[in-house]
């Protein structure tokens, strides 16, 4: 509402018309980013790996990518992808012209793959995972499953391909996640627990079938298991024919040249029924075949007493030595998702957060707890190493760096501790059991296991059968696909048998006399409780619970358990778990699946051609091997024309983006021809983002005839031709949910205002613009920390941050030169209840002469910042403001602080407008806001400012995508409760960087 708009500028653009059309390139480039940021390892691990020496091995089909240190794997996941193309392209009618590339890294500790429909497509995957034998249930190796999985993605994404490629999702979604994780299990798996059984049963029998209800921490793994239902349901029913005619099935538009698949539309088309009529039908057959089910099962209040823990879902109860206090493994809620490892009782506290893993070990004196945690091992990688913490909070000790450790758990003499681990060395190896010593660090390889083994559980025998012989319990997942428990001699090496692996046995708990041991079996769908006498070899039933039981600790014997009770946790919900107190002796009879033959056929249904369940290695598939060279798989992803219009002229445009799978490499641009003017207005941005150095380093090259920026009231077009080189390093931090990093920039930049003239009157302080040359290079250094929450963007409940920069800049054409400091904090501290202060401060200071327009002080207007790294070829700085004025402060050094008191007043407005925007949590905020400006470093001749006032915030989502808006009012602190205030309207987040 600017009326000084007509006194500055010339022509007929509007206001609003001049700043959105000077700020069109860069929000277009913000667009194409985010293909480009989400590639390779590096989206979950954040860090580059140079050190790895990347090699290539082709066969018929694929061309698999590995580090050198894993040579020889190539020949194992070249047969199994050959027989998963072979046993894919036969059900699904799909070939493939190119050959499908399928990375495979060890440099995280991660149980997972992934798939991008790409050109041919590719897979990234992670292998040497111990984790995997928890995870996942069933004789399938890591190898053999999530190859042909992956790869059913990518059949997938080829057999629903638009004729005009990935603009096709724009028309529909072709493959609606959990369709498309169904698919990739029916085709490549057998019905089992943890890929459905367990999760869809608790699920069905709750009546809360639904995966993105937000009400459960496994509601992905839900997700796996409905989708596997439903494809599964679908080809027992139709036919596998049926299946491949849906994902033939095409959709028109644009007169028929646009061709995409739809699978609303395609299943009326294929089947006669729409999706949503299956879907109903489908769900009335499970939850009627899954209640016969559990009717054969047992409630979990059977099991014993319930004991009551903190925590919305708990991966490990571990009593301590004298029962008083117990550690927890524990998601506190989903509102604040933060993992901890706590200890429960009179005394109790927390210990560790962040990525902590179960199951957890008391020391014998109750003084120590060991536990597995995943962090930062050499070269950033993301592993699971072995920790030592004082149970009443005495600090917590790395014990071990780089070995992806786990499951530790005591000696008698409290001295020492067994865990599974890789040995010193290239990450990979196969995992063992290994002994260290706490006080001096030695250690000893207790088993000499090799080959494709895993580990799921290990438990110190408190007792022997032999004196000095010591034995841990060592539940393996054998190259064959045995999974068992055996009992391994500590000094020897030698292994015996204690369950016969005939079912999926796991998590051995001893009980504290050492004659008897618990253990879990997921033999019914669900997991259950044995319980295995060393005396008699045999095992009995402890539980049958329907939706499944887990053993986590047994207490010793009491008046009232002469056997002593086991701690069970079970999921009697999606939404949390419970813990019961069973008493050891308890026994149960088999449960007898009530469900009628008919119902449960779909479970058993197969493809047509199914891919082996062992694969043997085959060298004789590799064609060729070579080195990888990542430039030459850079990989077109997107290209699209558009008209280009400026200012009455008209032109063609258009942008292209190209990645490297293992993000090594990207590079998108995007450019517009004028043909009115072409050297005046065509315009054009360069970036080429390489990592394969530890820092990511960012080359952009611009010219654009129009960028728009707010100056005094009104705005500046510019035309701003130049290049800058950013490199950006991130910094290993052991603190959970924190980060750091360091970055540097040096920019060349010429800029020329448009009617410069036309800013000659001007207050404040404010000089006209100025169009120059100028060379800035910037060093910064940022770290944060915050713990997750439900309404962090308006609400967060902790968290402090601290920023440092130093920024110098020298005129090429202009007697500009100086050099600039910038210190900013951010704290967020208790109060009443969920309550918060807020503060924050920050230092500016510079010396020597800069372009008017590029001014250090205060600002009349709330910056607008886009915060998409490496991509926006333009940053400015940010200028404070302080609310309750509307005018500039210019000068050579700013103190600026402001302080809130947030009130949450409103878990969820629930509201929605027009079915696109609705409106979530809502806070009050009391704030003061503070500044002084000075004319030199000494804050001479000083501008003082203090603001006061109010804010209502709230979480708005925008088609999914949330952020945080505000309303306030404020007033000068001189003129409180005076007439004179100020109302606005801000977008911004919960804290400032």
């Amino acid at each position: 509402g600017q009326n000084g708009v007509a006194d500055v500028w010339t022509g007929g653009d509007k206001w609003l018309r001049r700043l959105i059309l000077g700020s069109l390139t860069p929000l277009l480039l913000a667009l194409l980013a985010a293909p480009a940021l989400g590639q390779g390892f590096s989206t979950t691990n954040g860090r580059n790996h140079p050190e790895i020496d990347w090699r290539e091995a082709e066969t018929a089909h694929f061309r698999i990518l590995y580090p050198a240190h894993l040579a020889g794997i190539e020949t194992e996941a070249g047969a199994i992808a050959e027989a998963s193309y072979a046993a894919l392209s036969s059900n699904l009618g799909v070939t493939f012209d190119r050959k499908i590339r399928i990375y495979l890294s060890d440099e995280d500790e991660v149980v997972n793959g992934f798939a991008a429909p790409l050109r041919e497509g590719y897979t990234a995957i992670w292998v040497g995972q111990n984790g995997v034998a928890d995870v996942w249930t069933g004789g399938d190796k890591w190898l053999r499953r999530v190859i042909p999985h992956e790869l059913a993605h990518i059949f997938h994404y080829r057999a629903t391909r638009s004729n005009v490629g990935v603009f096709g999702y724009a028309l529909s979604n072709p493959t609606p996640r959990f369709w498309t994780e169904g698919l990739a299990q029916y085709q490549t798996e057998a019905w089992d627990a943890e890929r459905g059984e367990r999760y869809l049963r608790t699920a069905a029998l709750e009546g809360r079938l639904s995966s993105d209800d937000g009400a459960s921490a496994w509601n992905g793994r839900l997700l796996y298991a409905l989708g596997n239902a439903q494809v599964r349901f679908f080809a027992a029913q139709r036919g596998d024919s049926a299946l491949a005619r849906l994902l033939a099935h095409r959709s028109r538009a644009f007169g028929g040249l646009v061709r995409y698949h739809d699978l609303a539309a395609a299943f009326p088309a294929v089947t006669g029924e729409s999706y949503g009529a299956f879907y109903e039908r489908w769900r009335r057959h499970v939850s009627t075949q899954l209640g016969a089910r559990a009717a054969g099962f047992e409630p979990p209040e059977s099991l014993g007493v319930r004991r009551p823990f903190a925590g919305q879902y708990l991966y490990g109860v571990q009593p301590g030595p004298d029962t008083a206090r117990a550690a927890l493994v524990r998601l506190v809620s989903l509102d604040r998702p933060v993992r901890q490892l706590a200890v429960a009782g009179v005394d109790g506290r927390v210990l560790a957060e962040g990525a902590v893993e179960a199951p957890v070990a008391w020391s014998p004196s109750g003084a120590l707890v060991a536990f597995a945690k995943t962090g930062r091992a050499a070269h950033g990688s993301l592993v699971n190493d072995l920790y030592l913490a004082g149970s009443r909070g005495e600090g917590v000790r790395r014990l071990t760096r780089g070995r992806r450790a786990s499951d530790p758990t005591f000696a008698p003499d409290g001295r020492r501790i067994a865990f599974a681990g890789s040995a010193p060395g290239p990450a990979g190896a196969t995992t063992n059991v290994f002994v260290i010593d706490t006080e001096t660090g030695r250690e000893v390889q207790a088993s000499r296991l090799e080959g494709d083994v895993q580990i799921q559980g290990l438990a110190w025998r408190p007792v022997s059968d032999v004196v000095g012989v010591e034995e841990v319990a060592v539940a393996l997942f054998e190259p064959d696909g045995t999974r068992a428990i055996f009992l391994l001699d500590l000094a020897t090496g030698a292994r015996r048998p204690l369950t016969e692996g005939a079912h999926d046995d796991r998590a051995p708990v001893w009980s504290p006399d050492g004659e008897r041991l618990a253990y879990t079996s997921l033999r019914d769908g669900v997991p259950n409780v044995f319980v295995f006498s060393v005396e008699t070899g045999l095992s009995e039933r402890v539980t049958r619970a329907a939706q499944g039981a887990t053993a986590t600790a047994w207490l010793p014997p009491d008046s009232a358990h002469a056997a002593g009770q086991l701690v069970v946790v079970t999921s009697v919900s999606k939404t949390h778990d419970e813990v019961y107190y069973v008493d050891a002796a308890r026994r149960a009879p088999e449960p007898v699946d009530l469900a009628p033959a008919a119902l449960t056929a779909w479970e058993r249904h197969r493809p047509p051609a199914t891919v082996p369940r062992l694969v043997a290695a085959e060298p004789g598939l590799v064609e060729r091997r070579g080195r990888y060279r990542s430039l030459a798989n850079l990989t077109h992803v997107v290209s699209l024309p558009f008209p280009y219009v400026d200012n009455g002229g008209k032109g063609v445009g258009g942008f292209t983006v190209w990645l490297e799978p293992l993000g090594r490499h990207a590079l998108y641009a995007v450019g517009g021809l004028s043909f009115h003017e072409p050297l005046r207005r065509s315009f054009f941005a360069l970036t080429y983002r390489n990592a394969t150095l530890a820092p990511t380093l960012t080359l952009n090259v611009f010219n654009f005839p129009r960028s728009g920026r707010l100056y005094g009231p009104d705005v500046i077009v510019e035309r701003l031709t130049g290049a800058e080189v950013s490199a950006r390093l991130p910094l290993n931090v052991s603190r959970a949910y924190a980060a750091a990093q360091f970055e540097g920039k040096l920019r060349l930049v010429r800029s020329d205002t448009v009617d410069a003239d036309r800013f000659a009157l001007l207050a404040d302080g404010l000089r006209p613009p100025e169009s120059g040359t100028q060379a800035t290079l910037t060093l910064g250094f940022a770290r944060k920390a915050q713990r997750p929450w439900r309404d962090a963007s308006i609400h967060p409940l902790d968290g402090h941050g601290l920023r440092l920069a130093a920024t110098g800049g020298l005129g090429l054409d202009r007697p500009t030169r100086f050099v600039r400091g910038d210190v900013a904090a951010y704290a967020i501290l208790p109060a009443l209840g969920l309550q918060r202060l807020f503060v924050y401060g920050r230092a500016q200071a510079q010396t020597g002469r800069v372009l008017p327009q590029d001014y250090l002080g205060l600002s009349r207007h709330d910056a607008l910042q886009l915060a998409i790294p490496a991509v926006l070829p333009l940053r400015l700085d940010r200028n404070e403001r302080v609310r309750g004025y509307r005018r500039y402060a210019v000068g050579q050094s700013v103190l600026f602080g402001s302080a809130e008191y947030r009130v949450p007043i409103a878990a969820d407005l629930n509201t929605s407008l027009f079915g696109v925007v609705r409106l979530g949590a809502a806070s009050v905020a009391l704030f003061a806001d503070a500044a002084v400006v000075g004319q030199d470093a000494r804050f001479k001749d000083a501008i003082r400012r203090t603001g006061v006032g109010a804010e209502v915030k709230n979480v708005v989502r925008v088609s999914g995508v949330g952020f945080g808006q505000s309303l306030g009012v404020a007033q000068r602190a001189t003129h409180v409760f005076g007439k004179r205030y100020e109302l606005y309207y801000r977008i911004r987040m919960g804290v400032p960087f």
